[in-house]
């Protein structure tokens, strides 16, 4: 019937089911779409995730409106094409970003300009794209000659180029947001995606680096890039501007620099977006603004964080706008302070309770948010960095002074309750013992009890090594419940080496059980504690620490919540199984076990093992932190909420499973209040090109009078001798002339590497001891590794002096150290830096002069290697410095290839003159000396009688 009536049903596109209702005559024929490649279904789960994850960022920022603020910005593009535009559609942007050869646009501005949300923006169309590219393709009308990249959003804060590739800190970092993106050839994709160009990231942040990081990132991000490679880099213009005086600059980039918001557009703005209640108010100001175009409150107005906070302060009653007019303002800078001082209240007002809510919105008192926002704020400018993590709060120095006595205050109550608990015990068995009496059944319990704690530890330890967590790293676990892909997630997140360094922990002690079993009358107990504590616990604490397996980024809460959870979750499990291993010696003991023996040994390796899990979780750190925080009154007892509560509020901005200030202004402005202001920096004024810079004269040498100032603290004496000259250390000896630099001297070794891992084991020397009530061993073995730990340091120290040698001539560099020597011809070296000296994948605290060789290029013997391509040439201290004759050389003779680390803090000598002259006549009517000026300063005029000669008369 359907072939005679011609009736054929077609379907094309994309369903998850297909029904066919009727009778059907003949055959059915299905053509399915061929499988997606794994790499395009990554990048699609990719692109959705970061949709999600900044579509909500927006919305808490309050920018989701459908008549956001118009901002303009003038585009420069590499291209004839497009050499300059102005616009502020972000769909034009995207297309013409996407037509450019190189995909490489820096996005500048000023503070407060938009370059944040610039950026998100971006990523959100270019997210768009990317998926309804993925759509055409699936649908076969897609163009598959340069797919569109999926933006990764990411702040530049966490990467540290002396440790990690731009690459390999993109992939980690992808990684560590989105640990359940669809595996490719059974491992995490971002390695993957990046090789392959399908990843474009989004840095920002550039300009909240310090200077000294600042250039190195640069250069190191526009090293890493290949001819396809793409990247979207935000900073402030001037910092940006400065660094590319010097050469450091993303190269074949186009240049995006907003330009200020008109008076026009922001008073359009702002009437628009304001409540019924205070329009009328708010034309009143702007009409009184309008009056002055150059007053404080109308330049005020050409920021669009500015703006923003207008309109957040003044949202509702009482806030009146017309109080702007009111208070007498002397400056713009004045009128930003006021309106960063009225956004904590604007947040957080006094709301009444929601009856169809079960749990209502907490009620901050604005005055105290502030106290705790402002401490926040202080605490991350003093550490110079943006990223608010709650597992680094107990870094904070009252956490760290707290951490010893709260760790003994709780190994004494829970040593109490163990007394109590195998007193009470031994007791009772005792009446019914035929021998041994009350002591074999203490013994008993205090040696189940430390068996539990030295299982805790050692798979504690196993986990740590197996997923190569780096401690005090948290991150979101896998579904335990689940726990076939809980385990397929554990074993792609480790590598054989790792793998086989944990099974070491474990394998060992069952192996010296294994050879006790063999000599026993009874194996039973020793065969049931293999099995439990040695076999089935290290499965589930794998299966408790699997990375997720989640498309979602993580966000602060989750994280949170997934270490209490596996915390917990470890107590009642690997615990559990580890008692049962320990009691295992009361049910089946020689001389007739019995239940209730075997159930209290059972206990006690139960608690002995929650007690270590749980104290040396982040979970345990995390609370506290928050309790001593909260009762020194720097943070609210319910952190996470209120962090919550001021993200919602637009006043933070999470970034992973960390909180940001939604801006830099906002954080400088509440750490000022605490003390802790960052240095001011006069940012407002648009770049301009630097003048031509004066000839200076050469500086006096510095002064041996015995009046010298001696540094003033610790810090500056040790800066001070950190930057001596090679030439004037013991032992070293200095030959340099125009053909070659020579340096020979002996070295002694200063190990420092070793202090965390000494750390960690006295601490859980102490919690072993303690907990058991053993307070005399437990301070016995705090010593014992400390003493352990300085004895390393002494051993080194007094260890034969290493031979170093560096000799630089205009053809090549030679280096040795110790018995390594090692040569290289200048034009096989690439680079020449000062690197931290990573030594077998370890952090030894030490700066050394590395060389990167050129691909193919011969390299040095491998006891040199450092990492990421780099050797090391010379080790030089515990600073990021240089002795000055070394840099002098290097500049002489590696030229370009030497890249000088900006120093922190300079050295500051009061008894350098240094003499700024100027020749000639300064038609701008006057000289000016900008700096801060110690001394008198001299104006010498020019002789009356020779204003008439001619500059060739002499």
């Amino acid at each position: 019937m359907a072939d005679e009536l011609g009736i054929h049903n077609v379907m094309r596109g994309t369903a998850e089911y297909v029904l066919q209702i009727g009778h059907v005559h003949g055959d059915v024929t299905v053509h399915l779409p061929p499988a997606a490649d794994p790499v395009e279904r990554a990048a699609s789960a990719l692109a959705r995730s970061i949709r999600v994850q900044w579509a909500a960022e927006l919305n808490a920022w309050d920018l989701a409106s459908a008549e956001p603020l118009s901002v303009r910005w003038t585009a420069h593009w590499p291209t004839a094409r497009h050499a300059a535009a102005h616009g502020d559609r972000i769909a034009t942007v995207v297309d013409d970003f996407l037509a450019l050869r190189h995909r490489r646009l820096v996005v500048l501005g000023g503070p407060g300009a938009g370059k944040s949300t610039l950026a998100v923006l971006l990523a959100l169309e270019l997210t768009d794209r990317c998926l309804s590219a993925r759509r055409a393709r699936h649908d076969g009308e897609g163009d598959d000659t340069r797919p569109v990249p999926v933006p990764v959003v990411l702040t530049l804060e966490s990467w540290d180029p002396h440790r990690e590739h731009f690459h390999v800190w993109l992939a980690r970092r992808i990684a560590e947001e989105h640990p359940g993106l669809p595996p490719v050839d059974g491992r995490h994709p971002a390695a993957r995606l990046i090789q392959d160009r399908r990843v474009l990231p989004v840095l920002d942040g550039l300009d909240e680096l310090p200077e000294h990081r600042r250039s190195l990132v640069v250069r190191e991000i526009d090293r890493a890039l290949g001819e396809q490679d793409a990247v979207v880099l935000t900073s402030r213009t001037r910092e940006y501007r400065t660094g590319e005086e010097a050469g450091d600059a993303i190269a074949r980039a186009a240049v995006m620099e907003a330009q200020p918001v008109g008076l026009p557009e922001a008073t359009a703005y702002l009437l628009r977006s304001a409540a019924p209640q205070v329009r009328r108010n708010w034309k009143l100001l702007l009409d009184a603004v309008d009056q002055e175009p150059d007053g404080p409150i109308a330049r005020t107005l050409t920021s669009p964080l500015m703006i923003w906070l207008a309109r957040r302060d003044f949202a509702a009653p009482p806030a009146d706008p017309l109080d702007l007019l009111r208070l007498p303002f002397p400056s713009r800078e004045a009128v930003e302070s006021h309106l960063l001082d009225l956004i904590i209240p604007a947040v957080f007002p006094r709301q009444p309770h929601a009856p169809d809510r079960l749990h209502a919105p907490k009620q901050w008192d604005a005055r105290r948010s502030g106290h705790w926002l402002a401490y926040l704020a202080g605490r991350l400018t003093a550490r110079r960095t943006t990223e608010l993590a709650w597992w680094d709060l107990h870094r904070s120095a009252l956490v760290r002074a707290s951490m010893l006595p709260a760790l003994l205050l709780v190994c004494l109550v829970l040593s109490k309750v163990v007394s109590a608990g195998v007193g009470w015990f031994a007791a009772g068995q005792a009446d019914r013992s035929r021998f041994g009496g009350e002591w074999l059944h203490t013994w008993a319990l205090e040696l189940a009890l430390s068996g539990g704690l030295l299982h805790g530890m050692a798979l504690w330890i196993a986990v740590d090594v197996w997923f190569g967590f780096r401690r005090g790293q948290p991150r979101r676990r896998a579904n335990p419940f689940r726990i076939g892909a809980a385990l397929r997630s554990a074993g792609r997140a480790a590598s054989v080496g790792r793998a086989l360094k944990a099974s070491a922990v474990i394998v060992v002690p069952a192996a010296f059980f294994t050879f006790l079993v063999s000599g026993t009358y009874d194996p039973r107990p020793y065969v049931v504690m293999i099995i439990c504590s040695t076999v089935l616990a290290p499965l589930l604490m794998a299966t408790l620490a699997a990375p997720s397996d989640t498309e979602d980024a993580s966000t602060p809460d989750e994280v949170l919540a997934s270490e209490r959870t596996a915390a917990w979750l470890s107590v009642c499990t690997v615990a559990v199984l580890i008692g049962i291993g320990q009691g295992a010696h009361g049910w089946y003991r020689q001389s007739g076990g019995s239940f209730d023996a075997g159930m209290a040994r059972a206990v006690a390796g139960w608690f002995g093992a929650s007690v270590m899990l749980l104290l040396m979780s982040l979970w345990s750190r995390w609370l506290l932190a928050k309790g001593c925080l909260a009762i020194a009154g720097r943070v609210p007892w319910s952190l996470m909420e209120f962090l919550r509560d001021a993200h919602h509020g637009g006043l933070l901005q999470r970034s992973g499973g960390v909180y940001r200030f939604r801006h830099l202004r906002l954080q400088e402005h509440l750490a000022a209040k605490t003390g802790r202001a960052a240095p001011q920096v006069p940012a407002q004024a648009p770049w301009q090109q630097p003048p031509p810079r004066t000839r200076p004269a050469p500086a006096t040498p510095p002064s041996t009078a015995s009046g010298a100032a001696a540094p003033s603290t610790f810090r500056d004496a040790l800066a001070e001798a950190e930057r001596a000259p090679l030439s004037s250390l013991k032992h070293w000896s200095v030959h340099t002339d125009e053909h070659m630099f020579r340096a020979e001297g002996r070295g002694r070794r200063i190990a420092l590497g070793h202090w965390p891992v000494v750390m960690f084991f006295a601490v859980m020397t102490v919690i072993r001891s303690a907990v058991n009530g053993n307070w005399l061993p437990a301070l016995a073995g705090l010593l014992f590794w400390c003493f352990f730990g300085t004895l390393i340091m002494v051993v080194a120290w007094l260890l034969p002096p290493q031979r170093q040698e560096l000799c630089m001539t205009t053809a090549y560099i030679e280096f040795r150290v110790g018995r390594g020597r090692a040569r290289l011809a200048w034009a096989d070296v690439r680079d020449v830096a000062v690197r931290k000296y990573i030594r077998r994948k370890r952090d030894t605290k030490l700066y050394a002069l590395h060389v990167r060789p050129h691909p193919g290029a011969p390299q040095p013997a491998r006891s040199f290697r450092s990492s990421d391509g780099w050797f090391m040439v010379l080790p030089l201290s515990t600073r990021e410095v240089v002795p000055p004759d070394l840099a002098a050389a290097l500049r002489r003779f590696a030229g370009a290839r030497w890249r000088p680390p900006v120093d922190i803090a300079p050295p500051r000598s009061p008894h350098v003159t240094i003499r700024n002259e100027i020749s000639g006549q300064a038609h701008a009517g006057g000289v000016i000396q900008a700096g801060y000026v110690h001394g008198d300063i001299t104006s010498g005029r020019p002789d009356p009688r020779a204003a008439g000669r001619d500059p060739g008369d002499g």
